[in-house]
């Protein structure tokens, strides 16, 4: 039997420069998400089956990753027939913050402002730029009603995006308080309205022909054209004055604070996720299909948990896809590559070669000393394959002189120093 080197379907390994160049954009988010005073927090990846399958979770409650419940538990669970699993793994990061805040609330400020990045599970058909476990990176703001908040986390993104230098992204908008007011309007039933929406959101996913026969299978064909004539017909924006007057406060500040971004209204904007109370908003990009993040408010998803409802608002970036648009424009890490690579001559000058390597890292370079024994050739080579800019040789006599060879692996050219100006020569370089 051979077992297999790649990973299952969905899920990706990364080599040395992609790991660097996901670790360096992370670092940069999280720059920009403390700079706007938003706090880590950091949830579990795995819930209770009761937390993913509770009010909210919309579609992606049907792409849980389960776990089996174990031993006695398991064994029980077969004899009588009933549910195998009771944990699984986390689909998006919102509903673990929910739980999250409800648990801690008491010990944290209020309102309280939060970002959180980490992988997160679905079970569902993989394609480019949409994988099984993927990374999420939110920013919430959790006891506040104000539309200030909804402008805080999305101005939050987009000062992420500017300081990845991505142009073109546009941010649209809309309210699902408004589509609810006009969905009442049309006749469709408040129990049905949530995955009316949710049907809706698949628009460009599905087109609107399978939209169509989904939204007749629900409400049948006559609310079904009442529904096509309310949203897409003769939309009535102001069937909801104060749903209306957020959106339009909304997106004038984000004209102001971040100029030259493109605001969009988009009425069939729904987000999917069924714990969506008010105001929802993507991020597109020309470059992308799908969108490249998004969010929106969820002021009752707290109630889940047996608390009153709080009032809260988030959003999230889509990394894989914004990984995809960096790597696609050639964007390399900045620090993968060692400074240098300190080669061993002997075993017996491994030792003095390790404390050479502690005093430069002391002074703030990175620093590799090579882990194997091999003729200087074969170092030399190993340096070239870390793509360091100097290679150093500490050989009998450079020790007895208290100097290091330092040699330009761009170039060739090579001196002998000491340690004080082997670290000067390679720090004026990096």
């Amino acid at each position: 039997m051979n077992i297999p080197t790649a990973p299952p379907s969905g899920f990706r390994d990364f080599l040395p420069d992609q790991a660097a160049l996901r670790h360096e954009t992370i670092a940069t988010i999280v720059r920009v998400y403390r700079a706007f005073g938003f706090q880590p927090v950091a949830t579990s990846a795995v819930e209770d089956l009761a937390v993913l399958t509770g009010k909210g979770g919309g579609e992606n409650e049907k792409l849980t990753f389960k776990l089996l419940k174990r031993g006695e538990a398991l064994e029980r669970a077969q004899a009588e027939k009933s549910e195998l699993a009771d944990l699984g793994l986390r689909f998006d990061l919102t509903l673990p913050l929910a739980r999250y805040y409800s648990k801690h609330g008491s010990l944290l400020p209020h309102p309280f402002k939060a970002f959180n990045i980490g992988p997160v599970w679905r079970a569902e058909r993989a394609q480019k730029g949409r994988y099984r476990e993927f990374t999420q990176c939110d920013v919430d703001i959790v006891g506040s009603d104000s539309w200030g908040a909804e402008v805080e986390v999305i101005s939050a993104i987009l000062a992420v995006f500017d300081a990845l230098g991505l142009s073109g992204v546009r941010v649209h908008l809309n309210d699902l308080s408004l589509v609810r007011a006009i969905l009442s309007k049309a006749g469709v039933p408040e129990d049905q309205q949530g995955q009316v929406c949710i049907i809706i959101d698949k628009l460009d996913k599905i087109g609107p022909e399978k939209v169509a026969a989904e939204l007749t299978a629900l409400i049948g064909e006559e609310k079904r054209q009442l529904v096509h004539h309310a949203m897409f017909a003769a939309p009535d924006l102001h069937a909801l004055p104060e749903a209306t007057v957020r959106l339009q406060r909304i997106s004038s500040t984000l004209n102001t604070t971040s100029p030259g971004v493109a605001v969009v209204h988009d009425l069939t904007l729904m987000r999917g996720m069924g714990y969506y109370t008010g105001p929802v908003f993507e991020f597109r990009h020309p470059s992308l299909s799908g969108s490249l993040g998004g969010g929106g408010r969820y002021d009752r998803l707290t109630e889940t948990f047996g608390g009153p409802p709080i009032p809260a608002c988030g959003g999230s970036i889509g990394f894989e896809r914004l990984m995809l648009i960096l790597e696609e424009a050639g964007r390399a890490p900045a620090g993968s590559a060692p400074d240098a690579v300190l080669t061993v001559f002997s075993d017996e000058l491994r030792g003095r070669a390790l404390e050479i390597a502690a005093a430069l890292r002391a002074k703030g370079l990175s620093v590799d000393v090579f882990p194997g024994a091999a003729k200087l050739k074969a170092q030399f080579k190993y340096a070239d394959q870390k793509k360091a800019a100097y290679a150093l040789v500490l050989g009998p006599d450079e020790a007895a002189r208290g100097v290091v060879q330092v040699k330009d692996l761009k170039t060739g050219a090579e001196s002998a120093l000491s340690v004080d100006e082997a670290c000067a020569k390679i720090a004026a370089r990096a």
